[in-house]
């Protein structure tokens, strides 16, 4: 996709900066274009593979409200597990889903994290199925990417969710 750097490339323009008014200009463009970025990246590659917003939104389970904040560049911080709900009912491979992570500033998928792996192993296999991954996290006691069917009422509510295995200590029993 044509509109945003890789990592190499702005590691490689980190290099070369000389001035630290070279470091501020690189900082502001970086934080006021993520947010687009990555809806941009979101719609093309929804575009790209067929899909239909409305249709992959459902299939995501992600609260309505808060999924169409991730395509019209208005979420901020987004939520890594909501972002992956929507990568996996997007369709998109590892590498698009690992794009989107590191565009939204998320962190990528770690193989050596057992919740990370699941949701790799899924992808790898073209899993598409949000509640199928949800039931096998569960039954290797790690929480859902989404709760069965967030609340229309209250998208904030688990806006915290964090970024792969629980924070609550009783759910890693």
């Amino acid at each position: 996709m044509k509109f945003e750097k890789t990592t190499k490339e702005l590691s490689d323009i980190l290099g070369k900066a000389g001035k630290e008014r070279e470091l501020r200009e690189y900082l502001e463009n970086l934080k006021s274009s993520r947010e687009m970025v990555l809806s941009s990246y979101l719609n093309e590659t929804l575009s790209a593979k067929g899909q239909v917003l409305s249709e992959v939104i459902r299939q995501s389970t992600v609260n309505p409200s808060y999924a169409y904040q991730f395509f019209n560049g208005n979420r901020k911080n987004p939520d890594k597990k909501r972002l992956i709900a929507i990568c996996i009912a997007c369709h998109m491979t590892l590498s698009e889903t690992q794009r989107a992570l590191e565009i939204a500033g998320c962190g990528i998928l770690y193989p050596r994290d057992p919740y990370d792996a699941i949701i790799i192993y899924n992808i790898n296999r073209e899993n598409w199925s949000v509640m199928k991954i949800n039931e096998q996290l569960h039954e290797h006691k790690k929480e859902p990417l989404v709760a069965e069917k967030e609340k229309k009422d209250n998208p904030e509510k688990d806006a915290a969710g964090g970024t792969g295995g629980s924070t609550n200590p009783k759910a890693k029993k």
